[in-house]
Parts: C-alpha cells; structure tokens; sequence
C-alpha cells in the first residue's frame, strides 16, 4: 500500500511506512500497546526519535527510557531488545543503507538524545513519507541530513567540556514548559539570571538557533503532534501553542511546514 511516495506494509501488529532515499531507508513505525520487542543484533546502525508513546530499550549493562521527544543513536551490533508503553509508540527512523555509507560514522557510538530540533525535524520528515508531490523525496533526504547533523552536534557536545550551563538548560526547558506563553527574551533572561544579549548570544551558539526561531519550532513540533493524534480540535491546537487565533496557526504552520494543518492531519490518518 502507498502513502505519498513511501510504503506502507504491516508485520505482528507493528505498522511501517518507509522509503529508499540516497543513501537511506527512512520509515515511521507504529507499535501496537504494550508490545515485547525481543533481543536482536541490528545489522546496520540507525537513529530513533520517538513522536508518540514510550518505551524502554533493555541492553545488557543497561536500561534506557524513550518518551515521546526523545530519541537514541544506535551503532550496528549494540544487541537490545524493547518493552513498549500501554499506548504503543510511534517512532520516527533513519538508517543508512549500508555500513559503508558516509554517514554511517554518524553512529559510533549509543547516544541518548533529548530534544532540541530532533522533534521538529523528525516530525517534518514523518510528514513528507506522506506527501504525494514530487519533491517529497528530495524534501525527505534534506530532513534526514538535518537529523543526522544534529545528532552529530549533540553527540560531540556530550564528549566536550562546552555543554550547555545549568542556567542555558533551564532557559531551554523553560521554553519547553511554557510553549503557550510565547515567553519574551527579556523575562527569560531575567528568570536565569543573565542578561538578555548574553543569554542570545550563549543559546545561539549552543542550540544553533536563535531563541524565537527555537520556540516557534518547539510550538510548530508540539502542533505537529496533537494534529497526528487526531483528539483536539485546530483551534485549540492553535491556542495551546500559543498562536494569536486559528488562522495565524495555518499561516505560520502552512509557511514552515509546506501545508495546512488540516492537510498534514489528513496525511497523518491515511494509513490508519
């Protein structure tokens, strides 16, 4: 069966939507509630976001938790096995084609991943699987080299002294916890305690984005999300994320994400 220009098959009650672009297979899965997934060894390394749902990923030496905005870096061999929550998961994977594959250096190494612009961009790319227009597939890889280079990003920043302060951390959450607020440079700063220009200039060079173009996609990604689960109504998806009324939701949304959002809410059930 077709979704947009990608496929979508079913095996053991998993739901998969994939396509081949260059270099990658990129594909959405859907795990029903509560499923077991045991042990493997996978082949080729990859990257998970989760969009929707929980799990825990179970390896030898350890246990590592995935809710939705979260997501992991896999090298080859790294056998696991997964439990999944009461609602399933839905999650969003890239992976390179072959071990050979420049981008497979990507993946060295297990990495955990919270936030930042993977959700944006995982949601971005879950929705060109179903987009039917012929750049869908050129849209598809350029999302998926975002991922990639963001997780590159991350992963560095972990093995370097240059992480984030606690005070740039609380900012970033901050803006997570109050998406419907649409807080101001100005009283973010002065809730960490620095100044506005410092505060700009220090979460640019960390998070590669500046404060209100980090925002909006945090509110864009949150959207996104809602939409796909298909229970709230757009104009209070719209209010929630803090858009001035319906239609500066569909405007912005419409400009950042190459459709309105009753069209991608369209997508998102066609294979359902």
């Amino acid at each position: 069966m077709a979704a947009g220009f990608a496929t979508m098959t079913e095996e053991e009650g998993i739901s998969v939507t994939s396509a081949e672009v260059n270099g990658f297979t990129l594909s959405e899965l859907r795990f029903p509630q509560s499923y077991v997934q045991p042990p493997f060894e996978p082949e080729l390394p990859y990257l998970a976001v989760v969009l929707e749902g929980a799990l825990v990923k179970s390896f030898p030496r350890r246990a590592v938790e995935l809710d939705r905005a979260c997501g992991i870096a896999m090298p080859a061999g790294a056998t696991h096995g997964a439990r999944f929550g009461s609602d399933g998961a839905r999650i969003l994977i890239v992976r390179p084609r072959a071990t050979s594959e420049p981008v497979a250096a990507c993946f060295d190494r297990l990495v955990e991943l919270r936030g930042r612009e993977l959700t944006w961009l995982a949601w971005r790319l879950a929705g060109e699987l179903r987009a039917s227009d012929a750049a869908a597939p050129l849209a598809a890889e350029g999302f998926a080299l975002e991922l990639l280079a963001a997780t590159t990003r991350e992963a560095r920043a972990e093995r370097t002294p240059g992480r984030p302060p606690a005070w740039l951390r609380e900012a970033e959450e901050l803006l997570r916890a109050r998406l419907a607020d649409r807080i101001g440079l100005g009283e973010l700063a002065e809730t960490v305690g620095v100044h506005p220009a410092y505060l700009a200039r220090t979460f640019r060079a960390h998070y590669g984005l500046s404060v209100g173009e980090y925002g909006r996609r945090l509110r864009l990604a949150w959207a996104a999300a809602e939409l796909a689960r298909g229970e709230m109504p757009l104009a209070e998806i719209a209010a929630s994320a803090g858009f001035a009324d319906q239609s500066h939701f569909t405007r912005v949304f419409k400009r950042h994400v190459g459709t309105t959002p009753a069209r991608y809410r369209e997508r998102a059930f066609q294979d359902r």
